[in-house]
């Protein structure tokens, strides 16, 4: 790993508070707005990863309401963190950013739940921004979980794990519990378990490791990502009953890059949302050897399918009709 590239970093007041920029300066006017996954799940700490391969437009990282150096600076709770307030901070971020860079050219980027957030500002603020790039896509929790399962049981059946099996039957309800049900919380977690155990989510000790490494990286942070699932609960449970599956006309252009190995968020519910799509332009990418963190798991494939949707996209005309490769 190479010396990491130039950035800045700073403190901005966005609706009402200050809130943490990472910024990766370019001389191109394109900017990249991204929207990191969780909920409260700072991506500073990777970025040293992807600094090698933002040669190519201004990347700009920030930490949202409740995540990462804006929840250490802010301490927000509970009942401060709603969808509607982090739309209103995404708003008015932008807008920041706009006046920053002094360009239109904003391009938002949403990784996970990023995606969740990022669909929702693109549905309702279009004119905002020129495109939106997808990965790791959140659908229909619903339907994902069920997937998750169907995949999971399919893997531990493969390996005659009866052990697994077992404790797998015994979770056979949850794709259909209520999120407010006493269970849902602990049932989830020991399901999250056993997919890690047989790979179908991210790797917690490679994620780890590579935070550790990471030139940004403070024990702060460690605490602070520990303690995000338990203070973005309410966001968590809205998004298990959040579908977009019927959501499919879009006033800009859309992209996705999804990584072939996703079973967290199941790539293949995403591709076949995205072929219900109706959108000015739409590309949808494939990258191998890669999972949910698909830009930590392969970034070169990853920065070089963003690269070639700016270059087949912003650096044309708007108005230029095209097809990207699927």
């Amino acid at each position: 790993m190479g010396k990491i590239r130039e950035f800045t970093e700073e403190f901005v007041e966005i609706n009402g508070i200050s809130q943490y920029f990472l910024h990766f300066p370019s001389p191109q006017k394109e900017v990249i707005v991204h929207l990191h996954g969780g909920p409260g799940s700072s991506s500073v700490n990777f970025t040293h990863v992807f600094s090698p391969f933002l040669d190519f437009c201004n990347f700009v990282y920030y930490d949202q309401r409740g995540a990462g150096r804006t929840q250490k600076k802010n301490n927000a709770n509970q009942e401060d963190l709603t969808i509607e307030t982090l739309i209103e901070d995404l708003r008015q971020t932008i807008a920041y950013v706009k006046d920053k860079y002094k360009t239109d050219r904003v391009v938002l980027m949403g990784q996970s739940w990023g995606t969740v957030l990022g669909t929702q500002f693109a549905l309702k603020y279009p004119k905002d921004i020129i495109c939106y790039i997808g990965t790791g896509h959140v659908i229909d929790e619903r339907r994902e979980m069920k997937i998750s399962y169907e995949k999971l049981k399919s893997c531990i059946e493969s390996k005659g794990n009866k052990k697994d099996a077992k404790k797998l039957l015994a979770m056979k309800d949850y794709p259909y519990l209520k999120s407010d049900s006493k269970e849902y919380v602990s049932v989830g977690v020991k399901f999250f378990m056993l997919k890690t155990k047989h790979g179908l989510t991210l790797k917690p000790g490679k994620l780890l490791k590579t935070m550790f490494k990471s030139p940004f990286f403070k024990l702060s942070d460690l605490l602070l990502m520990m303690s995000a699932p338990k203070r973005n609960i309410r966001l968590t449970k809205w998004m298990t009953d959040l579908s977009i599956w019927d959501s499919t006309d879009y006033a800009v252009p859309i992209f996705y890059i999804l990584g072939r190995d996703d079973w967290q968020t199941p790539s293949t519910l995403a591709a076949d949302y995205f072929e219900r799509i109706n959108a000015p332009q739409k590309g949808l990418y494939w990258i191998e050897n890669a999972g949910h963190a698909t830009d930590v798991d392969n970034p070169a494939d990853y920065f070089a399918a963003v690269k070639e949707i700016l270059t087949h996209f912003l650096f044309t005309s708007v108005y230029e009709s095209f097809i990207l490769p699927t």
